[in-house]
């Protein structure tokens, strides 16, 4: 190689060298900027977390001493504000959370349990014993948190712990916020049961439907399940009796899975992918199969709530109406017909059966044109009709 090239080859190493070297420089500086702003990110939802829990803390416990409805109201409403602010702030911690769902049931259950004692007060009426008793249990538990939230974020300041990186897994790394976190929720006693209209009220976890049934056996159930699906007893394989708020045998067979209630022999659910074949079947055509499905397979009247197309199939859900034709939406049917064959190839009945029984005469407390001037004079009324339907706690409003 001539010298004049060897130099030119040389320098040209060298500029690609120092570019390299530069564009590392470059990387790493950007990188350590994202690092210090994750940390402060970090830091600030650690900030804030631990001032709104503290805050609810003290909207507690002023609410239940308070003397007055509208005091109460107030103070229970920022109880129920403190605590969607810590729901926020916990999320934007630089780990995890959502394994921490002990720590963030207290927090929402806290909270939505304040937000309907606001609404009540709001109303004229003031806490009753029962309420008081719940909201100094729910102080308590609040307050110890808060207590131990602080503790695990003054080791943070201290530098005896480091946050996590955002994505990181609670408890995956020893000496992290994540890790104390996770091991605090591990620490927390079940949720108290609460005995209000709520999201975290306490529900009755009877299935209304069979409850005066009586047990069948595994073969009975196994014959319903045939029966149900229009199938010989032989193509169904029993995998056993399921846990669960409704026990159920389980069979499987033809690509689908059945279960029906130990109790009664109801088929609770059948549940199987549809079939992936050319669409065959329109959706007035897949309407008219899911009304027929559901009118030989269930007692009484059904009315049509819902369709859907998606690919490979139509959903329908279905609701039965009482005897005054009063919709009952709690206890509605859901199930999927297959766009290729025609045929159920999903079903699902768990609303029906913990919901449907005799609820007596539903008779409204207010006429129809009396409900029809609450509503907004800017939309059209198109049609009305009287339904049963179901609150956030679980208990029933016509």
């Amino acid at each position: 190689m001539k010298k004049p090239l060897a130099i030119a080859v040389f320098c040209a190493l060298g500029a690609v060298i120092l570019g390299l070297g530069a564009y590392a420089w470059s990387l790493d500086s950007r990188l350590a900027e994202a690092g210090y702003i994750s940390d402060a990110r970090g830091s600030s939802a650690a900030s804030e977390l631990a001032g709104a829990l503290a805050a609810l803390d003290g909207a507690l416990g002023e609410a239940n001493y308070a003397a007055d409805s509208a005091m109460q109201s107030a103070l229970c409403a920022e109880a129920a504000a403190s605590a969607a602010s810590a729901v926020t702030a916990l999320a934007g911690l630089p780990c995890a959370t959502e394994e921490l769902e002990t720590l963030a049931q207290y927090i929402n259950g806290a909270g939505d349990y304040a937000l309907s004692l606001s609404r009540d007060c709001a109303a004229g009426r003031s806490l009753t014993e029962a309420e008081r008793e719940s909201l100094a249990e729910l102080g308590a538990a609040v307050s110890r948190i808060s207590a131990d939230i602080g503790g695990i974020f003054a080791a943070l300041d201290a530098g005896e712990l480091c946050l996590d990186g955002y994505g990181g897994r609670p408890g995956g790394a020893e000496g992290t916020l994540g890790a104390a976190l996770a091991e605090l929720d591990a620490a927390l006693g079940e949720f108290p049961a609460l005995e209000y209209d709520g999201v975290y009220g306490r529900a009755a976890a009877e299935p209304a439907y069979i409850a005066a049934m009586e047990p069948v056996t595994e073969s009975a159930a196994r014959q319903k399940a045939a029966d149900f699906l229009g199938v010989e007893r032989s193509a169904l394989a029993p995998e056993g009796l399921t846990g669960g708020e409704i026990p159920c045998y389980a069979f499987s067979g033809g690509g689908a899975r059945v279960t029906v209630t130990e109790r009664g022999g109801v088929v609770l659910a059948v549940s199987g992918a549809c079939s992936g074949g050319e669409a065959a079947v329109g959706a007035e055509e897949a309407g008219r199969a899911a009304r027929s499905f559901i009118a030989s397979r269930l007692p009484g009247e059904f009315a049509e709530v819902g369709a859907a197309e998606r690919s490979g199939g139509y959903d329908f859900t279905f609701a039965p109406l009482s005897a005054e034709g009063v919709l009952l939406l709690p206890d509605a049917v859901s199930l999927t017909v297959d766009a290729a064959t025609g045929e159920v190839c999903a079903y699902d009945a768990a609303g029906y059966v913990m919901n449907h029984t005799d609820r007596g005469a539903l008779a409204p407390e207010v006429d129809r044109d009396t409900a029809a001037g609450r509503v907004n004079p800017a939309l059209t009324r198109e049609a009305a009709r009287l339904v049963l339907d179901e609150t956030d706690g679980g208990s029933e409003a016509l």
